[in-house]
């Protein structure tokens, strides 16, 4: 469809009949950052059209994902593509205004099950993500059975995630949920955000997938989407530039129904408008698309610079011992900023090599300065966010050593046999594996 040519939208340095930014109080600086983008966004009037589009191919297209159907005993109803009630309660002139006890939006979906899955989704794919829901259902079926588990059984249901103080945050949340809001998910964005490890993001998916409130989101699928859609040559990295994009997701949440909208933009991005080789012949959007219309695709949105890996380089200690019931290992809990904060594994040194590992094995654990330090033929290669990690595994050999007490804060003697379990980072996991 090379020929079509896209409706007249908002782009830098151009402004088109119904793109003027809203003027209304709540937004004075956002209508200034974006002059300074020379962009205006669209009105919702402007969008409707579009936004009607995308949630017919959604409704059509959408996968079929667990958290998106309706926790057991719960009732989903059917999704609608015209625009969304108002709901007084979400008007943000009366949210200063108290509500009798009970009141506010009936869910659409269970938010817990959303609140779930978009932490998950965090930095980790949807194919991976669907086998951990699944099981963590299975295991926490609603928050009030999270919120009583213990921190070490949420830890190993979050084993292989990564982010792992995402898993506290949950296990946080649940219980302040359970403890403040006597078990229900709140439903005002501005409640939502101070719940420990829920940012704009999450508070947004929450509000508007669960409750169907006219709450923005912005990921990196909407950010691509937008860029293409509106030709914009800028990142949400600086505070015009971040406040530009929040005002078009804010446009858009307010033409169509908020649920399906919301999810019809990330599912477009995730299934269509792919960062290479976008599916443009299937876009329910082309014709509105400024990057489709110019066949530069390509060169939307521009090229995050990426951060350069760190490398870490040093030795994994396994000191054993004979304890009293089997074989008993040295393990390390990382303090807070400290890598690996908070999660179990093996002592870890970060030295050039045997000589000062000798040195730094006597200071960390002056009870056990007499262990004969034995390298292993393994070394171990790890990637954790921008960090890459090649560790030599060294033995501690302490034949005359094995009932030394008095570790230092942090280390401690765990049953070998409970590592499986109670090693929850994929690096001492991988760590672990080397040594059997």
């Amino acid at each position: 469809m090379s020929g079509e040519r896209p409706s007249k939208l908002a782009m830098p340095g151009r402004q088109s009949e119904g793109m003027a930014v809203s003027t209304t109080p709540e937004t004075p600086s956002r209508v200034a950052n974006h002059a300074l983008l020379g962009v205006s966004a669209p009105s919702s009037a402007a969008t409707t059209g579009p936004a009607l589009a995308l949630a017919d191919w959604f409704v059509a297209h959408q996968r079929d994902l667990p958290w998106r159907a309706p926790a057991p005993g719960k009732r989903l109803d059917p999704p609608v593509r015209e625009k969304a009630a108002s709901y007084p309660e979400a008007d943000p002139s009366r949210r200063d205004l108290p509500l009798p006890a009970g009141s506010g939006p009936v869910p659409r979906r269970d938010p817990y099950r959303t609140w779930i899955s978009e932490i998950m989704l965090q930095q980790t794919q949807v194919s991976t993500v669907v086998d951990y829901f699944r099981r963590w259902m299975k295991r926490f079926p609603d928050v009030s059975a999270l919120a009583a588990a213990a921190e070490q059984d949420v830890l190993e249901a979050w084993a292989g995630l990564g982010y792992y103080s995402r898993a506290r945050n949950v296990l946080a949340t649940a219980r302040k949920v359970v403890g403040d809001h006597g078990g229900r998910f709140p439903w005002r964005r501005e409640d939502l955000l101070e719940l420990k490890g829920i940012g704009e993001y999450t508070a947004g998916a929450i509000a508007s997938l669960s409750f169907n409130l006219p709450e923005p989101i912005l990921d990196g699928n909407l950010v691509r989407v937008f860029s293409r859609l509106y030709g914009l040559d800028f990142l949400p990295d600086s505070k015009e530039g971040k406040a530009a994009y929040w005002e078009l997701a804010r446009t858009w949440v307010l033409a169509g129904d908020p649920a399906i909208v919301n999810e019809g933009l990330m599912e477009l991005g995730a299934l269509i408008c792919a960062p290479r080789k976008p599916d443009c012949e299937n876009c329910p959007l082309r014709l509105h698309c400024t990057a489709f219309a110019t066949g530069s695709q390509e060169g939307f949105p521009p090229v995050r610079s990426r951060k350069d890996s760190e490398e870490v380089s040093g030795f994994a200690v396994a000191a054993f011992r004979a304890g009293t019931d089997g074989e008993e290992a040295l393990v390390y809990t990382p303090r807070k900023g400290e890598r690996l904060a908070g999660l179990l594994t093996f002592p870890l040194f970060q030295v050039p090599g045997l000589l000062a590992l000798k040195v730094a094995w006597r200071e960390a654990v002056p009870g056990l300065e007499e262990a004969v330090l034995r390298p292993r033929a393994k070394t171990i290669t790890h990637s954790i966010t921008h960090h890459r990690y090649r560790l030599g595994v060294v033995e501690a050999i302490m034949p005359d050593l094995g009932t030394s007490e008095g570790l230092p804060d942090g280390y401690a003697w765990m049953p070998s046999r409970e590592l499986d379990r109670l090693l929850v980072s994929s690096l001492p996991r991988k760590i672990w594996r080397a040594l059997r």
